[in-house]
């Protein structure tokens, strides 16, 4: 399933907003390569269909996340904008 170009932009903000926080499993190379993987699967250039699976990888990975610095976000301001997209991201699946 392909996720809406409005949804697929908005998990891109968050992707590009996020950091690898403190504490998380991998190293930070690890996490930016991951990243920049899920980027590319959410190009509008380069449509790709994203599995049940793919989603809940999506989310999983958005929730490890933190926000970066420079997105001048709280952690509580971040956890609340991935809270808002999973329901989205979970009925793009049905």
């Amino acid at each position: 399933m392909a996720l809406s170009d409005q949804l697929a932009t908005r998990v891109r903000g968050l992707l590009r907003a996020a950091d690898h926080p403190r504490g998380a499993a991998g190293t930070a190379a690890q996490w930016r390569s991951a990243r920049d993987q899920w980027l590319d699967a959410l190009d509008p250039r380069e449509p790709r269909e994203l599995g049940e699976a793919d989603i809940r990888r999506l989310i999983d990975f958005l929730s490890e996340c933190g926000p970066s610095r420079t997105s001048r976000r709280s952690a509580g301001e971040w956890s609340h904008q991935i809270d808002l997209l999973v329901p989205e991201l979970l009925f793009t699946t049905r």
